[in-house]
This record gives C-alpha cells, structure tokens and sequence, in this order.
C-alpha cells in the first residue's frame, strides 16, 4: 500500500505547516477499521444511506491523504448504489477491506515516509 505523497505535500503547503498533515493522516490510519466496520454494516442490513455516508466518508479522507486505491474503490461503490447495483457494491467490499487492511497494517511505515517527505521537501518562496 502506497500514497500519493503529492497529496500529502498540497495540504501541507495549503496549511503552511506539516504538523496537522501528518496528525490527520495518523488519524484517518487509525479510523480505518471503524470506516469498515461502518460500511460493512451498511452493506449487510441493506441501508443505503448509512453504506453511502461510510462510503463517501472514506473516500474523502482518501484522497485527501492520497490513498489512491481506496478512493478509487469507494469511488466504483458509491456509483454501484447510485445506478441502483446495491450486490455488486456488497461484493466488491471484500476488495475494498483487503485494501483498507493493507493500509492499516502498513500504517507505521506509512508515517514514517509521511514524515520523511514532508519534513526534507525544500520550501521556496516566490
């Protein structure tokens, strides 16, 4: 599992300062069981709304750390529901959570070339 690292540096610059990045990234890692959790009922008792909350949730905060997979997986379920193919959405969770497992076990790895990559990147001013 791999990210974006130009993600991560954009909302750095746009903030001025890499602290919040790397918290938010600490934070979504963390989340990421419970936001599985969270679909993965929705799926099961065929709740629309609660699977597309979950859903558009972490595929926001997947992009935002440049989690690309996950937010392209996400991104293919939410239109699943949308064009009204509720099973096929329920069938490529599984996906889905190997993903979002992979990124969690790699968490610590993850922060710490989220940390590495932001702190050495070169500010230059204009």
């Amino acid at each position: 599992m791999t990210l974006e690292p130009c993600r991560l540096q954009a909302l750095a610059d746009e903030l001025g300062d890499s602290t919040p990045v790397l918290r938010f990234l600490s934070t979504y890692l963390s989340m990421l069981p419970d936001r599985i959790r969270s679909i993965s009922s929705g799926l099961c008792t065929h709740d629309v709304n609660a699977s597309m909350d979950a859903i558009l949730s972490l595929k926001i905060a997947s992009g935002m750390v440049g989690a690309l997979e996950t937010e392209g997986q996400c991104r293919a379920m939410e239109m699943m529901i949308r064009e009204d193919h509720f099973d096929s959405a329920v069938q490529a969770f599984t996906a889905l959570q190997n993903s979002t497992d992979r990124c969690f076990a790699a968490g610590p790895q993850l922060l710490g070339k989220a940390r590495e990559s932001l702190c050495s990147t070169p500010r230059t001013s204009f």
